[in-house]
């Protein structure tokens, strides 16, 4: 009888924790999946999956053969989507994320996949200069930093201005096209500095955006302006914009608020009619 009450406790356990046994180490609650990664035979294998794996949290095993690459992860720990961010950043495009341009530049001779980093660069930039593909290729940073981020900003100051005029209508009508801005991202044609900073922001900034336009009432909507506006100030500073950027400070609003605007002049977008003045000029970004 005792013997068969051990069996059922193990049973039960195996029911409520999976795992899988993957190059020596166990990794708890697993997905296996399949996932594209670009390389150039062997000569990537050993970055590709140093770069994918971690230990108790994911194992990646790469073939060059084929491009693809399995996946085991802990899902209670760690994301695919998360992963992929790694891999990326090492130097590998890949199914959801292509790799900042200067990365690619650093990686050995006989693993750059696309050749000549400047070739790579160009060929980009002719492809983005038409249709788009799911993946595009990394495209020279300075000629598209500018426009890239462009809709976010501007949707952002669009916000802003709303906000000054105490428009609730007009708040949620531009926290909806910067939603879709914010998802239109391709990652491969931000720079190398949005690159990164973008990948530490864009959790946060599709949330926020969502926060804002599901927000009922302009206080709601104003209280909701507050983180977004430090979100959009980092992936600002990262950007090389062709025109000034003022971050100002309300010193009066919930003990403290700062927000952006692409015009010179003060214009309080928390007190709005009531305080239009209110507040001073921290620091102009150019």
């Amino acid at each position: 009888m005792q013997s068969i009450k051990n069996i059922f406790l193990v049973l039960l356990m195996g029911l409520t924790t999976t795992f899988s046994y993957a190059d020596g180490q166990i990794i708890k609650h697993s997905k296996t999946t399949t996932v594209s990664i670009l390389g150039n035979a062997a000569a990537c294998k050993a970055l590709i999956e140093k770069a994918g794996t971690q230990k108790k949290q994911s194992q990646l095993t790469w073939e060059p053969a084929t491009q693809k690459a399995t996946l085991v992860y802990n899902s209670h720990a760690t994301t695919k989507d998360a992963i992929l961010k790694q891999v990326a950043l090492a130097g590998f495009d890949n199914e959801r994320y292509n790799a900042p341009l200067e990365t690619y530049r650093t990686l050995p001779e006989a693993c750059r996949y696309k050749g000549d980093p400047e070739a790579a660069s160009q060929q980009a930039h002719a492809g983005h200069s038409g249709m788009q593909d799911e993946n595009p290729a990394i495209s020279t940073p300075e000629a598209v930093a500018a426009s890239v981020l462009d809709p976010i900003y501007k949707a952002y100051f669009a916000i802003n201005n709303a906000l000054v005029q105490a428009d609730a209508k007009t708040v949620t009508q531009k926290a909806g096209e910067l939603n879709a801005a914010v998802k239109a991202v391709k990652m491969g044609a931000l720079s190398s500095n949005e690159h990164q900073v973008w990948m530490a922001v864009m959790g946060d900034l599709q949330k926020q955006a969502s926060t804002l336009q599901s927000a009922s009432g302009i206080e709601k909507q104003r209280a909701a302006f507050v983180p977004l506006t430090e979100t959009i100030y980092k992936l600002i500073k990262a950007s090389s914009l062709p025109y000034k950027i003022y971050y100002n400070h309300c010193p009066m609003y919930k003990g403290g608020a700062n927000w952006l605007s692409n015009e010179q002049g003060i214009r309080n977008p928390y007190y709005g009619s009531r305080m239009l003045t209110c507040g001073a000029t921290k620091e102009t970004i150019q």
